[in-house]
């Protein structure tokens, strides 16, 4: 069940809850592809010694990690860096 924010802040007269969900999915699934490529990059182009360096930028792998990536993706939304285009 999600708490903050409301369904109710995330739909507006252009945007229902049939939108919302189809948007919340659909970037929950780039968040998670997005987070893939990252690692498997990261992975494939590290030598032994950039192995134990930590970097200070939290990626989305340690992201998704950490939370639910539709959580992340209500954040994103809510937050206005993804939007609902109607196509």
């Amino acid at each position: 069940m999600m708490l903050y924010p409301t369904v109710a802040d995330l739909t507006n007269e252009k945007v229902n809850r049939y939108m919302l969900v189809i948007a919340t999915a659909k970037c929950a699934r780039h968040l998670i592809d997005k987070a893939n490529d990252e690692h498997e990059y990261e992975e494939s182009h590290k030598s032994e010694t950039d192995r134990f360096a930590k970097d200070t930028v939290k990626t989305d792998y340690e992201l998704l990690l950490t939370e639910k990536p539709v959580s992340v993706a209500v954040a994103k939304l809510y937050d206005g860096e993804y939007s609902i285009v109607e196509a």
